[in-house]
């Protein structure tokens, strides 16, 4: 119906879960963080990755980079400095937060994009993004989180050297797991094989990447790319991509749910101006990000100002950025500080950001009417 205005299912859920959070019963219906990613990640991944139109990559690999790689660093940066100046408190605390946030979750904002029919280029670099700077969050998260607890990763240098070989070794696990399930699936002959070789893939190149210590996240989308690039058969492709879509619908369902259950609101009450402070360095801190990284680029490639204003509106951060703090060590001093502070950039982000995208793009005139 014209002038209704498009909400994602997943802000109504989240609500819930974040009012369901205030009984009494919250704290034995949450699961462990680790519990969460295993479960929801490698599916949720897959699926986006599975369907995700290489094409589009390709034409905007430069954007996509330099916003998944390098913004996602800079967010991270300056995030950390900004909490730093604003709560006072020490470079460990700041840069474990700034890992926490950094990474977007566009679930939502692509759900309004699909309803409202934004560009499918705009589209392509937000899940772009998203897809690849999930992994880059948590390894840098890993590192922090060593440092701040006393188990340094060394020298800066020493780090560097880590952070690259989490994601090689991540990214091998997949591509490995994707060329077993290739060779399987020259040899299946029913569509619902190859939909259930491809679960496999997913969960597999996850665990597998995971107890060797490597990133499970990139693990998932270099054995999703790999499928996704390879040939398949018309009807099952079309068999393959509806399993996905059913499968990506229940797991978000059952996310959003979680993750609205680990927003304590109460916390979030009582830390108010720290929570408000952070989440004005995060919006900033994707700003400054999205305006200096996009003005590098040649100007046919650049995206517009309509499109970089949604760029930095439609930075909403989800379950990785809750399961990362929540997995934070009990004996952090600032534990409850990051967790509150995530959980009212994931709240403010995704009830706020996600509710209001849909009259952005109509004021910007980005949508399929426009």
């Amino acid at each position: 119906m014209k002038g209704r205005v498009a909400i994602p299912y997943e802000i109504p859920l989240v609500v819930a879960g974040a009012l369901l959070g205030l009984l009494p019963l919250r704290a034995a219906a949450l699961p462990p963080p680790e519990l969460v990613l295993l479960i929801f990640i490698p599916p949720l991944l897959f699926e986006a990755a599975w369907t995700f139109d290489t094409a589009e990559l390709v034409a905007r690999w430069k954007p996509i980079v330099l916003l998944a790689v390098v913004g996602t660093l800079a967010t991270a940066g300056l995030a950390a400095a900004g909490v730093r100046a604003l709560w006072g408190v020490g470079w460990n605390d700041a840069l474990l937060f700034g890992a926490i946030i950094c990474a977007t979750d566009p679930i939502a904002v692509l759900a309004v994009f699909r309803r409202v029919g934004a560009p499918a280029a705009l589209a392509a670099i937000i899940e772009g993004e998203s897809l690849i700077n999930d992994g880059i969050a948590v390894v840098l998260f890993g590192l922090f989180a060593a440092t701040a607890t006393g188990h340094g990763a060394g020298t800066p240098l020493a780090q560097l050297g880590r952070f690259v070989s989490v994601t090689a070794v991540g990214c091998a696990c997949g591509l490995l797991a994707g060329a077993l399930c290739t060779l399987v699936l020259r040899a299946a002959r029913s569509p619902w094989i190859e939909a259930g070789l491809t679960l496999a893939a997913a969960y597999g190149s996850y665990a597998g990447a995971q107890a060797l210590h490597a990133s499970g996240i990139f693990a998932v989308l270099a054995a999703a790319l790999l499928l996704n690039a390879g040939e398949h058969r018309a009807r099952s492709r079309r068999v393959v991509a509806r399993f996905w879509s059913r499968v990506a619908f229940a797991a978000n369902v059952l996310l959003w749910i979680v993750v609205g259950l680990q927003i304590d609101l109460a916390l979030i009450a009582r830390q108010w101006l720290p929570v408000s402070l952070a989440i004005f360095a995060t919006y900033a801190a994707r700003g400054v990000a999205v305006a200096a990284l996009m003005a590098l680029l040649p100007r046919p490639q650049r995206p517009s100002r309509r499109w970089r204003v949604v760029l930095v509106w439609g930075g909403l951060r989800g379950a990785i950025a809750m399961a990362l703090a929540l997995s934070l060590p009990l004996a952090l001093p600032g534990r409850e500080l990051l967790i509150a502070a995530t959980a009212g950039v994931v709240f403010v982000t995704l009830v706020v950001g996600g509710s209001t995208m849909q009259p952005l793009l109509t004021a910007l005139r980005l949508t399929h009417a426009s």
